[in-house]
């Protein structure tokens, strides 16, 4: 399935017991130089344990760090960690040093990797789920109703096994309608609230989300991206959401979407998704997606002293006689008053309304009052969107060399690819620089920022994880932006450096910019198997 990403001089190591041939590979495999090193993992594990073939994971990674030159100290003080039966640990370690010796009495084969030489830190190993969950128990978040799907449930049992711990109310229900439902009735009653879901459940929630919109509540709302549409394949990744994000749920409301470039974004935009909901009293979105989710990184602690906003709260102490909970204001965000509070009284509906929730449908349809009260309430709430896009929204940021020639431009979890790529095609180019533009903060765009950073391009490429182009479509309908190319990666697997220099060498740039065949002649391109 992956031989067109081993690498020229690169190795291959096999199950040897298994029945498998390589046969059809042969004549790759020669052109390629690939060492091929059999090992029978099945064969050696079951003569530690019969019962226990998984124990031919233990035995290659036994035989890697032969391979690349490093002890085998470091690993079983790993497994004496992660398994507390002794029994387990003593397997595991006959399995490594099977692997090891292995390798010494059956292969030359040496790839000398220096051991580690970084000063220990108060580091943690964290993937991009568990970094949204305590980013949202840090911002104070205190209701999640979830319902499990991939690939965002490790949300869900994060933040159940830590609920005490965290002060955190938990519900897994039925479905996504559900969590959706109580999650902007908990965000309605005062407390943070938030919902994980995928690209199923947020159509599943699409209607109440539009509650969520029109009675003005903060919720926040995780979509872990997966490939679609339908059920789609739930453990690949993608980035096919923002468009319908940007127009989830029928009618026209306030949203706010973050899209966490890496794992130490996934926390940081995870808090600022709560104080922008409470701040502007919007459903905010954060999209992420397999990739991120499921990564796991040796990251630095994260800041829990990050500044909690709860918005326009007014004080519980003091008496309000003239409240009213959608009160115009010049900003478009109404104080409120949360319960139990004598003088916030209020009706809690899900049709247009008054200042005081009164819904004008039924008898009030159609008549003047209500026509202007409609028309109010509308230039009310998008008075929020428009103080949110020129206030909190950050643009995009830089990478790599100044006044480049070619600028990739990228959103989420692509960065990380992106950047690498940059990174390398700078170290080989003699004469041609490369940078790249990334967006985390994806909806409203902050059109004045963005229209200043893209002027600076002089031949753009943008790269995404989707078919269609979402980023290109944003830009195209806010900033009036065009690419000179782009990359749509959409085969489902992590987008890297080798696939993006595969998709580089078959871009055909607008005419009369920057030619390809002047790219592939930095240092070396072509004479690196970069493939």
């Amino acid at each position: 399935m992956h031989f067109e990403e081993l690498k020229p001089g690169g190795i291959l190591i096999y199950n040897k017991t298994a029945r498998f041939s390589l046969d059809k590979y042969m004549s790759e495999i020669d052109a390629k130089r690939i060492i091929v090193l059999g090992i029978p993992l099945t064969k050696m594990a079951r003569e530690i344990n019969v019962k226990r073939p998984v124990l031919a994971n233990t035995i290659s990674i036994g035989a890697l760090l032969e391979i690349l030159g490093l002890e085998t100290d470091g690993y079983l003080r790993v497994i004496e960690e992660r398994f507390g039966k002794e029994s387990i640990i003593e397997m595991n370690r006959q399995a490594l040093i099977k692997g090891n010796n292995f390798i010494k009495e059956n292969s030359d084969v040496r790839y000398n990797l220096n051991p580690p030489t970084l000063e220990p830190k108060a580091n943690i190993v964290v993937n991009g789920n568990h970094a949204i969950a305590i980013g949202a128990a840090a911002s104070g978040l205190k209701f999640l109703s979830q319902y499990p799907i991939t690939p965002a449930s490790s949300i869900l049992s994060y933040l159940s096994q830590h609920a005490e711990d965290f002060g955190i109310v938990v519900r897994q229900v039925e479905d996504e309608i559900s969590a959706i439902t109580m999650a902007v009735g908990a965000g309605w009653a005062g407390v943070r609230a938030m919902t994980a879901t995928s690209g199923p459940g947020i159509s599943l929630m699409a209607e109440n989300i539009g509650l969520a919109g029109i009675t003005e509540t903060p919720v926040v709302i995780v979509d872990a991206m997966r490939g679609g549409p339908s059920t789609g394949v739930p453990t690949k990744t993608e980035q096919s959401d923002l468009m319908p994000i940007v127009h989830v749920s029928h009618g026209e409301f306030p949203r706010a979407i973050f899209a966490p470039r890496d794992i130490e974004e996934a926390y940081t935009l995870t808090f600022k998704a709560f104080n922008i909901a409470e701040k502007y009293q919007i459903p905010v979105f954060i999209l992420s997606d397999f990739t991120l989710s499921e990564r796991l990184e040796n990251v630095e602690e994260f800041d829990v002293n990050l500044k909690i906003d709860r918005g326009k709260i007014l004080d519980p102490e003091q008496r309000y006689p003239d409240y009213h909970r959608y009160a115009f204001t010049d900003d478009g965000i109404s104080p409120r008053l949360l319960a139990p509070h004598p003088d916030g009284k209020h009706v809690g509906v899900g049709a247009e309304h008054d200042l005081d929730s009164n819904s004008l449908a039924g008898s009030q349809a159609g008549l003047y009052k209500s026509r202007w009260m409609k028309e109010q309430m509308f230039n009310k709430r998008f008075r929020k969107l428009k103080v949110l896009e020129e206030t909190d929204m950050d643009p995009p940021i830089w990478d790599g060399e100044d006044d480049a020639d070619l600028t990739f431009i990228c959103w989420g979890s692509a960065t990380t690819a992106v950047k690498a790529t940059v990174d390398y095609l700078n170290s080989v180019s003699d004469d041609m620089k490369f940078n790249l533009l990334s967006f985390s903060d994806m909806f409203p765009l902050p059109v004045e920022k963005v229209k200043q950073e893209l002027a600076k391009i002089k031949t753009g490429v943008i790269v995404e994880i989707n078919y269609t182009g979402q980023l290109e479509q944003l830009l195209k309908l806010y900033v009036d932006y065009s690419p000179n190319g782009h990359i749509r990666h959409i085969d489902g697997e992590v987008l890297t450096r080798t696939r993006l220099l595969q998709y580089l060498k078959e871009l055909e740039l607008e005419e009369g910019k920057i030619e390809y065949s002047y790219i592939r002649r930095t240092k070396d391109f072509n004479k690196k198997e970069v493939m």
